[in-house]
């Protein structure tokens, strides 16, 4: 299995792994699959999926098994290519009678043979440009023989528009307008050709079905090929053939015509459109049976554009829908039937294409062959299938009848007992779907996301296999419809199991509950029994009628941990953490989530801002790792997406929350420049040591002895320089890396240098503290080493100083020792190490702990052996009129309480900042400004934050 996910399919194999598809299937019979689960044990698996279309009769049906053995013991040849292949010859018997009877066509179809659907389609339209081809070659050579009769004497009479097209006057000479109508001729007949559609449509992924495939996301990386292909709804198509002159669809040459002596030009028409290709039923579209009169429509628009109209029966035929083409139950009378995936009976790769003998390009068949097309073995199993299925007295195909009404009045059951949750249920013999309402307006945060991400029809089709061993699929390119494809041997029972399933998962939906739709991918031993509960919430956020904000701001953050997301959806209150741990690791190949209702914050002037968090699902663990192997792309293009996504719905001013600002290199590498940044990195160090001032109580200060681990980085050697002025010693500390003890130099001159300026500018501090105590000898120091202070070196030339004159004395100093922080009154850990690091056990009596790293060095339960130690998480923000956020968000605040890197984000919304703020390195005036602004804006410390947050 790893070997098919690292070499094959790693991106595919991610997302079956995400919503619980990822089995290894070793067998397959009848109507079932058989995986091995954890334990090795064999688990049977009802197939509704039946091989997308392919598999009518079941898996090794043991007649067609009895007859393909018998094949392979009589050494029926396979590579006999280029030669009189009997068995394709003996398919085609069967398929001309079978097809001139269902669609009342006498003159019979000749057939090309392929080896898969996608093939087959291709081939048809290869087929269709290739008789358009002859066709206009044919006109070209006709008009190059009326150019050649032409007598150079005559005159030309154009009509005014006739000489705008030539971009010639009347007056010019004949040669002269012969060579420009040449010219225009040859442009009219080199304009590309055009195929018709319908939307909703899939008609393969090779180069140009996928072209004709209406689903973007399988054709727009093919736009510069320009192939161009018009996708029509089906409710046009009747309005298109009443207007067909306006909409482009023709060429038209000027052909030469001599009157009396004097040549004259018409009108010529040029066809362009090469094919209209249509599916009786639109599989992967949506499961679209299309209806008679569209049917009526296609045959008068292929009439009127004198193009051939190609039925694609890759799924829809064979059988499927109760007889060999499903055209002919609607009476869409095609010119070309393609036919592939249940025609080999689950047994072998074919497909073909029927074309009417009367639409037959002379010579195709010359230029086009294929390997693996028109094969003995793989044809003689496609007539031994429709014999099977047609002939007899009780033919089998009749089966496809029953079993369509008997499971059909399910599916319509279900959708008037949950009209909340199915949207429509629409099936034609047993090609069935059951359409679901978008969730997008669910109370359930993560089905709002799972609605983000397109991908409720996997996660229902994860529920079923897991949780009932039925296997289904959505539509390739309407994934919240759940498709079914049964065999013919579908029972009342396997019926009775999916409706029970089916009940369930409506009720989950209709309860909100996620954690029910989830639990068996999460936990693949999850009883079929479990029920649904109600999670319902009342609307959150504002009131959609509520008078506009004064301002919006975006907030981008991630889970502290998995844990976590037990607050933000209550329905995985049963999920251990280990458990989402392993759902996000899982998910994360899909990081796309919708923004949280909006709550609205009031500054004390009353002005109003709509805060937004918009998170990425992952884990501080998560990113600590990507930040390891520097595997950064996923999760800056995400932060990148939120951030355009938030510009473009009004927002002023995006927030970088925690690791965000990491992965940005605090906000440097974000790429949209038309929205303010920050990373709040300003505020938060500014109600920091607010709160460390405030939790140090009525100690003095200036007597205390302050280390910074991690001060080697921009907001730790800010939070050593601020404080560090008001303790009485500091000490930086960095990590054991090579430079950093160069680093932490840098940082300890820089201080110095910055205490030097107060000291010049005459700003005070308190007695005995170290910026005190410095000013103290820089007013002793003599004329000369004042000099020396003002050039760029004051820091080192103050470091040299003092290690001369006061070798005995504290004041900076800098360790990658972390055991040295033992003797300190005040610890602040601004360190991105992603375990405790804190010698605990050894640390001075009362000693404060502000531990602002994420994730956190230090945790509450590390302390039970140490209750003398008071451990800080940096301030709370309280907001002047008790707003606060949606309570699935708030983490460990109150009701009316923020996060200090929030608050930033509100107060430069509130300043009209439009230049980015904590961007890059933050300075210590930034912090100074900013809590100036937070108590403009009547935003002040409310508490000391002394536990985790999201």
């Amino acid at each position: 299995m790893d070997n098919y996910i690292t070499l094959c399919k790693p991106t595919l194999s991610k997302a079956l792994l995400s919503i619980g598809l990822d089995k290894k299937y070793f067998k397959a019979s009848g109507n079932y699959l058989y995986y091995r689960n954890s334990q090795g044990e064999e688990v049977e698996v009802l197939d509704l999926l039946g091989g997308y279309g392919a598999t009518l009769i079941g898996h090794f049906h043991p007649q067609i098994g009895s007859r393909y053995k018998d094949y392979i013991e009589q050494k029926v040849p396979f590579h006999n290519q280029f030669s009189i292949r009997e068995g394709a010859g003996e398919l085609s018997t069967l398929l001309n009678s079978r097809l001139c009877h269902e669609t009342n066509y006498r003159d019979g179809f000749q057939f090309c043979y392929t080896s898969t659907g996608a093939e087959t389609m291709e081939i048809a339209l290869k087929h269709a440009e290739y008789a358009r081809s002859l066709e206009l070659n044919a006109m070209q050579q006709q008009l190059k023989a009326d150019y050649d009769s032409l007598n150079p004497q005559y005159s030309y009479h154009l009509l005014p528009q006739q000489e705008r097209l030539l971009g010639v006057s009347r007056l010019a000479s004949s040669h002269v307008i012969k060579q420009a109508l040449v010219r225009y001729n040859t442009e009219q007949f080199n304009k590309h050709p055009i195929f018709i559609a319908l939307e909703n449509a899939f008609h393969g992924k090779m180069m140009l079905t996928a072209n004709c495939t209406h689903h973007p996301m399988y054709r727009a990386f093919l736009r510069c090929l320009n192939i161009e292909t018009r996708f029509l709804s089906a409710h046009v198509v009747n309005e298109i053939v009443h207007n067909i002159e306006h909409h482009g669809l023709w060429g038209e040459a000027l052909q030469p015509e001599v009157i009396d002596g004097v040549i004259h030009l018409k009108p010529l028409i040029i066809r362009r459109v090469v094919a209209i290709l249509a599916e009786p039923v639109q599989g992967e579209g949506g499961v679209w049976p299309l209806n008679a009169t569209v049917a009526e429509d296609l045959n008068k628009l292929r009439d009127s554009l004198h193009c051939p109209l190609i039925a694609d029966e890759v799924q829809s035929g064979s059988g499927r829908c109760g007889m060999l083409v499903a055209a002919s139950n609607i009476g869409l009378n095609a010119d070309y039937y393609a036919l592939s995936k249940a025609l080999g009976a689950g047994y072998v790769k074919i497909g073909v294409v029927a074309i009417k003998k009367s639409h037959i390009a002379s010579g195709f068949d010359l230029i086009q062959s294929s390997t693996f097309g028109e094969d003995d073995l793989s044809c003689k199993v496609a007539r031994d299938y429709l014999e099977l299925l047609f002939n007899g007295d009780d033919p089998l195909i009749k089966r496809v009848g029953k079993i369509s009404e008997q499971l059909g009045k399910i599916l319509d059951q279900l959708k008037n007992r949950f009209p909340d949750v199915i949207k429509d249920v629409r099936y034609q013999g047993l090609l069935l779907g059951i359409e679901f309402n978008d969730v997008a307006e669910s109370s359930s945060y993560l089905m709002q996301n799972i609605a983000a991400q397109r991908s409720l029809g996997y996660i229902i089709a994860g529920h079923l296999l897991n949780a009932y061993n039925i296997r289904v699929a959505p539509s390739g390119s309407s994934e919240n419809v759940l498709r079914f494809e049964p065999s013919v041997y579908l029972e009342q029972r396997h019926i009775s199991l999916l409706q029970r399933g089916l009940e369930r998962i409506c009720l989950g939906i209709r309860y909100a509950d996620v954690g029910f739709l989830l639990r068996p991918i999460i936990n693949k031993g999850t009883s079929s029994a479990i029920q649904p509960k109600d999670y319902r919430l009342t609307a959150s956020g504002i009131d959609k009628s509520a008078t506009p904000a004064d301002f919006s701001v975006t907030f981008v953050n991630h889970l502290i941990s998995a844990a976590g997301l037990r607050d933000v959806e209550p329905s995985f209150e049963g999920f251990s953490d280990k458990e989402l741990e392993v759902f996000l690791l899982n998910t994360s190949f899909n990081l796309s989530t919708v923004p949280f209702p909006a709550s609205r914050i009031r500054n004390k002037y009353g002005k109003t801002v709509d805060f937004i968090i918009h998170p990425i699902p992952v884990t501080s663990q998560m990113i600590a790792h990507a930040l390891e192997k520097n595997n950064l792309t996923q999760l800056r293009a995400e932060i990148n997406q939120r951030i355009d996504f938030a510009m473009q719905n009004g927002s002023r001013v995006a927030g970088l929350g925690m690791f965000t600002s990491i992965i940005t290199n605090n906000g440097k590498s974000v790429k949209n420049n038309s929205i303010t940044v920050t990373t709040g990195n300003a505020l938060t160090v500014g109600m920091s040591i607010a709160a460390v001032k405030k939790a140090f109580g009525q100690r003095d200060l200036a007597c205390a002895s302050l280390s910074v681990i991690g001060a080697a980085g921009n907001i730790g050697s800010v939070y050593a320089e601020i404080l560090g002025a008001e303790c009485r010693t500091l000490r930086l500390l960095g990590s054991s890396k090579q430079d950093s003890l160069l680093r932490l130099k840098a940082v300890m001159y820089n201080i110095y240098a910055h205490y030097y300026d107060d000291f010049s500018t005459g700003k005070t501090y308190p007695v005995g503290s170290l910026a005190a105590r410095l000013a103290d000898v820089f007013n002793t120091m003599q004329p000369d080493i004042h000099q020396q202070c003002h050039t760029p070196s004051v820091g080192r030339c103050i470091s040299d100083y003092l290690a001369e004159h006061y070798p005995a004395e504290m004041f900076i100093s800098i360790s990658q020792q972390i055991d040295d922080v033992t003797d300190s009154d005040i610890i602040i850990c601004a360190t991105n190490a992603t375990n405790s690091i804190l010698p605990l056990g050894q640390l001075r009596q009362k000693a404060v702990v502000c531990d602002i790293a994420v994730p956190h060095n230090v945790l509450q339960d590390d302390l039970i052996d140490r209750p003398d130690i008071l451990l800080l998480r940096g301030g709370v923000v309280k907001t002047p009129y008790d707003d606060g956020l949606d309570p699935r968000i708030r983490a460990y605040l109150e009701g009316n309480q923020l996060y200090a890197c929030m608050t930033e984000t509100i107060l430069l919304a509130l300043e009209e900042c439009t230049e980015h703020y904590s961007y890059g390195n933050i300075t210590p005036e930034q912090v100074e400004n900013v809590m100036q602004l937070a108590d403009k804006h009547g935003f002040v410390l409310e508490d000391v934050k002394r536990e985790s947050s999201l």
